[in-house]
């Protein structure tokens, strides 16, 4: 994918063990998509450069939110704005965030304001490294993501279906075939039919969550002119640039960089696939 980096930092890691070919890797190595070895301050440079840098995770791993957390800061550092978008709430938990960011209110408050455990259900602790970032240096942060209640209506119903009443995106863009083929993967080890569908319908609600952030994204951008989004979600949204980064292509914005810290041996189960 155009402009993407494939990033490996694992002193980040250094408390879990990583996974197959990756345990060999020395900390703190970099790559790019085509595993050419790089420099950090070239992927940190490439990332200064860009509109959009989007940061993969496993859910509620502390060291890759603790990895986001310095990147964050790092580019953070370089002076221009900077916002942070967030898989991980959705629109309607903006004020919440605000609130927060702003030190208007405190974390057990904003806990439930955002309906954070209803609506996210990971646990806070290992995001707080993100949060308590953004709010010291007030950077704002921008909740990206749609109501869940939609995309289950996408999943049972199609898109054009659930969007008769109302959308809060437009249609995602047509997934590249390699996408598709991945998600059914997904889709086959969770699913009690194989219908093609009911895989049509998984293949829309996932691209609804790239769709919204990509969306989510460009807004933060058109808000704040100049700025650089940095987001964080899963490395499923991330990695090839099948996800949001195609999303974000159908929108014209095409100075993408992501980034994806190498996987641990016991990832923390997403509650719904893929995210």
């Amino acid at each position: 994918m155009k402009n993407t980096l494939f990033a490996v930092l694992i002193a980040v890691l250094s408390l879990a063990p990583l996974a197959g070919a990756y345990a060999a890797l020395p900390a703190g190595t970099w790559f790019a998509a085509n595993w050419h070895p790089m420099a950090a301050e070239s992927a940190l440079s490439a990332a200064t450069r860009a509109q959009i840098v989007l940061l993969g995770e496993q859910h509620a791993t502390p060291a890759h939110h603790l990895w986001q957390r310095d990147i964050i800061a790092a580019l953070a550092d370089e002076k221009r704005p900077v916002v942070i978008g967030l898989e991980q709430l959705p629109r309607s938990s903006q004020a919440a965030l605000d609130g927060y960011v702003s030190g208007a209110i405190d974390e057990p408050q904003f806990l439930a304001e955002s309906r954070w455990k209803e609506v996210w259900g990971h646990d806070f602790a290992a995001y707080r490294p993100v949060f308590e970032l953004a709010r010291a240096r007030r950077i704002p942060m921008v909740a990206l993501n749609v109501d869940r209640s939609f995309v289950r209506a996408v999943g049972k119903q199609g898109f054009a279906a659930a969007a008769v009443s109302g959308a809060p995106i437009q249609q995602p863009a047509t997934p590249d075939s390699a996408y598709v083929e991945q998600l059914n993967a997904v889709f086959m080890q969770h699913a009690k039919t194989a219908s093609p569908e009911a895989k049509a319908r998984f293949v829309e609600a996932q691209t609804v969550w790239d769709r919204a952030m990509a969306e989510g994204l460009a807004k933060a951008l058109q808000d704040r002119p100049g700025a650089l989004a940095i987001a964080i979600m899963g490395t499923g949204h991330v990695e090839n640039g099948y996800g949001v980064a195609h999303q974000l292509q159908s929108l014209g914005i095409n100075a993408v960089v992501s980034g994806i810290p190498a996987p641990v041996l016991a990832p923390v189960e997403p509650k719904e696939p893929k995210e």
